[in-house]
């Protein structure tokens, strides 16, 4: 995950080479994350698919292999075309590691999986943090946005030769799921009303509704996610007078507060419920990230993506967590649902973003992630009005 969260995010630093390289325009600039996750909307196809057909740490390793080929494919391609392809390549090999890893987590936690799904997510929020230092590093050295991809794929294969052995041996002997037995009046707060049963599977149509609107959640919150990660830097360089190194920072200053709100998440969802936090840190981080876009100083709009990560930096292991206590026997299929929905988003995003900046202004668009967190508050709510709504109507003695 630390890998993956480290070559997830640099588009975004790399973005004003690429520029440079194929002469692009912004909007043209926009669909390289677009293609990247049309690559990921197949591969959540493909997952959902044989999500719970196969073993998830054995083709989770398969997927990690294939992207680093994808990244080496990366650097090297020499046209914008095949950038592009190289880049929806990627997209395919992420979107499949990604439900694999969080599928086979969730079987690991069982019931309770909002703490483990929220360290997972913390490691991938580590690598993000650290992949702009990464690039910037490189870059820096006199060294083109082409060579940070190729490093990065060679880094991959590194980890792969070093725990090869491990790896196999854990393939072979993955852990059983853990029991879910757990499930029902101890449950957290919100898969349970206290002295409710928790709807699990009892009530699927509405289990699949209140998917489908975690679905929804996720769309707009990928929108705000691949917007700030892909944009913010170039937007702090070229509207904010910011140097490039203070620019590619702004890009970790939010993921710092992406770690610090997976961290955070991890210790106090089980007494607080994941709906809970997924309403309060979308609205909060709306506000958050509508100030860092508004502003004119750098440094507080620096401040403000901090706290805008730190606010909504859970959101996607959050709404995992609600999404497994639903259909708890179909955790593979769910993860692979919900990201597609999720990267309906991660594709108009970016794309948007750039259309909206050649046609108006990149300052306009930037308030787009902002204002898209709004509509995850609010479908995150409806999610646990229909869980409670749920609960009631399952509980022993309803009529």
């Amino acid at each position: 995950m630390f890998l993956y969260g480290l070559s997830a995010v640099l588009i975004g630093p790399t973005l004003p080479g690429l520029i440079a390289s194929f002469d692009l325009s912004l909007s043209q600039a926009g669909f390289i994350s677009s293609a990247q996750n049309a690559g990921g909307f197949l591969g959540a196809l493909v997952s959902l698919w044989i999500a719970d057909r196969v073993s998830h740490p054995r083709f989770a390793l398969i997927s990690f292999v294939l992207l680093a080929g994808a990244l080496l494919a990366v650097g090297v391609a020499g046209r914008y075309a095949a950038v592009l392809v190289a880049f929806a390549f990627t997209g395919l090999f992420i979107r499949i590691l990604d439900v694999m890893l969080n599928a086979h987590t969730g079987e690991i936690a069982g019931m309770r999986s909002g703490r483990s799904m929220s360290t997972l997510h913390m490691f991938f929020s580590i690598g993000a943090f650290a992949g702009p230092i990464v690039a910037r590093a490189i870059m820096g050295a006199g060294i083109g946005w082409s060579d940070v991809y190729r490093y990065v794929g060679i880094a991959y294969l590194v980890a792969v030769v070093v725990g090869a052995r491990w790896l196999a041996a854990y393939a072979r002997t993955a852990p059983e799921p853990a029991a879910d037995a757990d499930h029902g009046a101890d449950a957290p707060a919100d898969e349970a009303a206290p002295g409710e049963s928790a709807p699990g599977e009892a009530a699927r149509p509405s289990a699949l509704a209140a998917i489908a609107l975690l679905g929804v959640a996720l769309f707009f919150y990928a929108i705000h996610q691949v917007g700030v990660t892909s944009w913010i830097p170039y937007f702090l360089e070229s509207s904010r007078g910011a140097g490039a190194d203070l620019a590619s920072f702004g890009l970790s200053a939010y993921w710092i507060g992406i770690i610090g709100g997976r961290f955070l998440s991890s210790r106090v969802v089980d007494r607080v419920g994941a709906a809970r936090l997924l309403i309060a840190g979308a609205f909060v981080s709306a506000g958050a990230t509508l100030g860092a876009v508004l502003v004119a100083n750098v440094l507080l709009g620096q401040g403000l993506l901090v706290l805008a990560g730190l606010t909504s930096g859970a959101t996607i292991p959050l709404a995992y967590s609600v999404g497994f206590s639903l259909l708890p026997s179909r955790r593979g299929t769910v993860t692979a649902s919900m990201s597609i929905v999720m990267l309906g988003g991660r594709f108009l995003g970016p794309w948007a973003i750039g259309i909206v900046a050649d046609r108006a202004d990149l300052i306009v668009a930037m308030t787009m992630p902002g204002a898209a967190l709004v509509f995850t508050a609010l479908a995150a709510a409806l999610v646990y009005a229909v869980r409670r709504r749920v609960a009631l109507t399952t509980a022993p003695g309803a009529a």
